[in-house]
């Protein structure tokens, strides 16, 4: 038997165990009518009151709780299903404007069992372990730490010379298509009424895109680019690679690499119908400086990974709690919330290098607790 042989054949066999373990997870997850039963959806809307029990259309709900629940359940054993409720409105998230369309409490409680009993346990197993966003355990400070021990890696090995390469998505939420994502899903869920039940959730953002505000969007989102994802990592093999949502990067030994890199994201984006940002699609040098997730990064000639907070961050820290002091001007009703923020923004900053911007923070912070309140906060 030849080692090509061999190599058959232990594909087979992994490929066969692969198949054997998704077919044992499927049993353990249950079907539809496991899925939405009157318990799980009761449990889910104390997951969903978490943090705006103060709404009245949430203590609504919570007053009448086992009708609403029941009827939910009843809606749901008819395969009532009907276009998403949403309240609509924008956000100035850091100078952007976002819209949001929330779906009401109702539809979070069905969403969070959805998404938590049954999508998330089948469709976690599929995704890179360096896809960062939107799941139990990683966020913007995993993704640094991954993007820091890719950039170590790189240097036991070549030291700081190469590149990185890094792309964004163009109004990745707005673009999703939906005949691309459904098809997709349909691989990997294998009940019928689940994929209807999606179907009619992504179709009612319209004919494309997915809308912030939804557990469904979100959980959608981070599994739609998977296959980009492992084109970077099992084709091109790429091991610095990750991504977090629309942010993406690639650690690259030299220019082939970044030109490769460069073919296969537009070569899956147009497979997958991803819009590109062109403006974004950047190639840096490992030993300069560059920006991933508004943070600036640099690898050091003695292997040192530097991460410090991006200079726009800090003013806009600054220019907030000025117009924090200014809008409260002295009342002490205003105090806990200025104090909150303060102490959030202060801890996060101290985890970064940037000594001498957290002690001014903290010098400017004491400045106005003297001039609006007539004393530092010690």
């Amino acid at each position: 038997m030849t080692s090509e042989e061999r190599r058959q054949k232990r594909f087979q066999r992994r490929h066969v165990q692969r198949l054997e373990r998704e077919r044992n997870k499927i049993q353990q997850i249950g079907d539809y009518n496991q899925l939405f039963t009157y318990i799980n959806l009761y449990k889910a809307f104390y997951l969903c009151e978490n943090g705006v029990r103060w709404k009245s259309s949430i203590q609504k709900q919570e007053s009448l709780l086992p009708l609403k629940t029941l009827e939910i359940q009843r809606n749901l054993q008819k395969r009532d299903f009907k276009p998403l409720k949403f309240m609509e409105f924008d956000i100035n998230e850091r100078g952007k404007i976002r819209h949001i369309r929330a779906v009401d409490i109702g539809e979070r409680c069905t969403e969070r069992v959805l998404c938590d009993e049954y999508l998330l346990p089948l469709l976690a197993p599929k995704l890179i372990y360096d896809n960062g966003a939107s799941l139990k355990g990683r966020g913007t400070d995993f993704s640094l730490n991954r993007l820091k021990t890719h950039l170590l890696r790189h240097y036991k090995k070549y030291g700081n010379s190469g590149y990185i390469f890094q792309f964004d998505f163009s109004k990745y939420f707005d673009n999703v298509n939906h005949e691309v994502l459904l098809k997709l899903l349909s691989k990997d869920i294998p009940d019928k009424d689940i994929l209807l039940m999606l179907k009619n959730d992504i179709d009612s953002f319209g004919d494309k895109g997915l809308g912030l505000g939804s557990q469904v969007s979100q959980v959608c989102a981070i599994y739609y680019p998977t296959l980009l994802d492992r084109y970077f990592k099992e084709v091109l093999h790429i091991k610095g690679y990750g991504r977090y949502m629309d942010d993406g990067y690639a650690i690259c030994k030299d220019l082939d690499e970044v030109k490769k890199c460069r073919e296969g994201l537009y070569k899956m984006a147009n497979k997958l119908g991803i819009t590109i940002n062109d403006k974004k699609v950047s190639v840096t040098k490992l030993s300069s400086t560059f920006i991933f997730l508004k943070k600036r990064i640099n690898l050091t000639d003695s292997g040192k990974v530097i991460i410090r907070l991006g200079k726009k961050s800090i003013h806009q820290a600054r220019r907030r709690l000025n117009k924090m002091f200014k809008k409260y001007n002295g009342s002490p009703e205003g105090l806990a919330y200025i104090l909150s923020a303060f102490r959030s923004w202060y801890g996060m900053s101290k985890g970064y290098a940037n000594y001498y911007v957290t002690e001014n923070y903290k010098k400017l912070f004491d400045e106005l607790m003297i001039k609006y309140y007539g004393a530092s906060e010690n």
